[in-house]
């Protein structure tokens, strides 16, 4: 992949006339090519108590960065200007009855500023307060002050399975992001997912179904139900354990490689897969990552493989380098 350093929130406080913003920006050094195309219609068992983007058109008319400076143009959505959001725990109510929710919004949250929207999904039989409260590590420290961050609760112990539940929480999804888009300030071509081992997978499936309004999608331990019948593509950073006996380490893999032949990737990364497994699993506690090449429209693929203690023994759950490589990857475009 090409490289390249992106203060993305100094970027959008200069497009933006931004009052308050702080000097220094976050950067990152990841990119896989041109400015990201943007939608500017869209209005297992866990690691519980472990270690733990159809088409999309060029809308150069959107607020937000130049859409010829490289970088992808910041869609305000209609919740922008609304005064003072609710944040913590909130409820909405779909088909499959009242479903629970937390919001959590930057300190010194501007009504007028397009945010960075990430969904945090918890693992099999654990909840939305666990994902948040550590079970996704670094999610919320990571991305508390630069993101709109938002922490369902599954209808079922765990959110693809079973599968006669599973749109029921794909309806949860949807009506969450709805409101979030409505009624909270939202920069909509920077959406992302991101979930733990069920979570993970469910993580997929939004990949598969949504990806017409999702930026990324980052599985972390999470296989792969659903891959016929999509709706656009999105970015992906596929985070696995190499000792996961909970969700196999093949099925991160299979994953991996549908967002790969997906994203019209190149099929050698850099380093190499070979030698990047074997030191992992030398060392334990650690991690090392691989950018596919030549990836279509800045539809990146990046794979993480780490070898840190989770849950019930194996590598499985959330990696303590997680949050911090889900806002590097996410905040390079």
């Amino acid at each position: 992949m090409n490289t390249r350093s992106i203060g993305w929130a100094a970027a959008l406080c200069a497009s933006l006339a931004m009052t308050g913003c702080d000097d220094e920006a976050p950067a990152t050094t990841d990119d896989a090519g041109p400015a990201p195309r943007v939608d500017a219609g869209a209005g297992g068992s866990d690691g519980g108590g472990g270690a733990d983007a159809g088409a999309r058109s060029d809308d150069a008319g959107a607020p937000g960065v130049d859409a010829g400076s490289g970088r992808l143009p910041v869609v305000a959505s209609a919740g922008c200007g609304v005064a003072d959001p609710p944040s913590g725990a909130r409820t909405i109510t779909v088909s499959a009855g009242e479903g629970d929710y937390l919001v959590s919004l930057p300190s010194g949250y501007e009504p007028g500023t397009p945010y960075p929207l990430g969904f945090g999904f918890h693992g099999h039989g654990r909840t939305h307060e666990n994902c948040q409260d550590g079970d996704c590590r670094g999610f919320q420290d990571a991305m508390e002050d630069v993101a709109i961050l938002v922490y369902p609760k599954s209808f079922t112990d765990g959110w693809p399975y079973p599968v006669e539940t599973r749109d029921d929480n794909v309806e949860l999804f949807e009506a969450i992001l709805d409101t979030m888009v409505a009624e909270y300030c939202v920069d909509e071509s920077r959406v992302f997912v991101a979930g733990t081992s069920s979570g993970a997978t469910f993580s997929n499936v939004l990949a598969c179904r949504f990806g017409d309004r999702l930026l990324a999608s980052v599985p972390v331990a999470g296989g792969l139900p659903e891959r016929d019948g999509c709706v656009g593509r999105v970015a992906a950073l596929v985070i696995h354990g190499v000792d996961d006996y909970h969700v196999g380490f093949d099925l991160g893999e299979e994953a991996r490689d549908w967002y790969v032949d997906r994203n019209g990737c190149g099929a050698d990364p850099s380093p190499a897969l070979p030698g990047l497994h074997d030191r992992v699993v030398a060392e334990r506690e650690s991690h090392e990552c691989a950018d596919y090449p030549s990836c279509d429209d800045e539809l990146a693929v990046r794979w993480c493989e780490h070898s840190e203690g989770g849950y019930d023994g194996s590598t499985h759950g959330w990696p303590a380098f997680g949050g911090d490589a889900i806002w590097e990857f996410v905040s390079a475009f």
